[in-house]
């Protein structure tokens, strides 16, 4: 996957780490519309910063974390496993997620921006 631009990076990164924003009213983006649009603002290089679909993407990514992390609480809460297994104050960084995402199978890259994302991390961080 070629590399987005840095401040690109940096913002979705910000997007993707912080917890706590409410879910869009929207549907959720799947996998594929979420790489898509991604790779459209990485072909814009430093304009991708001015696109509305930065912030967009953003929200995206910020509440298939937040999402993720609920479900984390409430399968503790049943005395369920978890998905993965991310140890203590580690993280995946915005290009390990993309990429990740880029090498799900078509079939899951139709599934919503979380259930990728928690693929990702269970290949990732499998719980043993």
């Amino acid at each position: 996957m070629s590399y987005l631009p840095k401040p690109f990076c940096v913002a979705l990164v910000a997007a993707v780490t912080i917890v706590g924003a409410a879910v869009p009213a929207s549907a959720a983006m799947s996998v594929q519309t979420f790489l898509a649009r991604a790779n459209a603002l990485r072909d814009k290089g430093p304009m991708a910063l001015m696109s509305p679909d930065l912030p967009v993407l953003k929200a995206e990514a910020k509440a298939a974390t937040t999402q993720l992390k609920a479900d984390r609480a409430a399968r503790a809460a049943a005395g369920k496993p978890p998905i993965a297994c991310v140890p203590e104050g580690e993280s995946v960084g915005i290009m390990d997620m993309l990429d990740g995402l880029s090498q799900l199978p078509a079939a899951d890259q139709k599934r919503p921006l979380k259930d990728g994302y928690a693929r990702v991390l269970a290949k990732r961080f499998p719980c043993n």
